[in-house]
C-alpha cells in the first residue's frame, strides 16, 4: 500500500479550488503517465482532464474510500471533546 508523504490529499467536496487540486491528485495517482502531457491536454484544466479520463470501478471505489478517510480525519478533532 503506497504511503503518500507531505500535505494531505485535497477533498473533492470543498469548493472549486480544492476540487481542482483533488482532480490533479487523483489523476497523478490513478492515470498512467510519464510526462505532464500524458495527464493534461494543452490548455486543459485539471478538472476537465479528470472528467475526460475513464477510470475503472475499482479506481473509483478507492477514490471514494480516500474521501471517506478524509471525512473521518476531519471529524475526529470535532468528536474528541464529546
Amino acid at each position: 500500500v503506497p504511503v503518500i508523504l507531505g500535505p494531505s490529499i485535497p477533498r473533492g467536496d470543498r469548493g472549486l479550488e480544492e476540487r481542482v487540486e483533488w482532480c490533479r491528485a487523483m489523476l497523478i495517482l490513478f492515470k498512467p503517465w510519464r510526462c505532464l502531457d500524458d495527464l493534461l491536454l494543452h490548455g486543459e484544466g485539471w478538472d476537465a482532464a479528470f472528467e475526460r479520463c475513464v477510470f475503472t470501478a475499482e479506481q473509483l471505489r478507492v477514490m471514494g474510500n480516500i474521501g471517506v478517510l478524509s471525512e473521518c480525519k476531519d471529524a475526529r478533532p470535532r468528536t474528541k471533546d464529546v
